[in-house]
């Protein structure tokens, strides 16, 4: 399929949407809806500027999954 066009850097985004931030406690990460189950990075509605905004959102939101499944 050949690329026929772009929307430009400024909405440049690797994927956008994902599981809503209202369904997620963002202390732990751990789902709202279906407890034991723990989202980070991209499953997430969350994107940020271009330049490691979502690098950044991904590493956070990883590392406070990780530990409170830990836990």
């Amino acid at each position: 399929m050949p690329v026929v066009g772009t929307r430009g850097f400024e909405k440049a985004e690797v994927t956008a949407g994902g599981v809503s931030l209202k369904d997620i406690d963002s202390r732990t990460m751990e789902s709202r809806l279906h407890p034991g189950l723990y989202l980070a990075g991209e499953l997430l509605d969350l994107d940020g500027w271009i330049g490691g905004y979502n690098f950044q959102a991904a590493f956070s939101t990883g590392r406070a999954a990780g530990i409170a499944a830990a836990e």
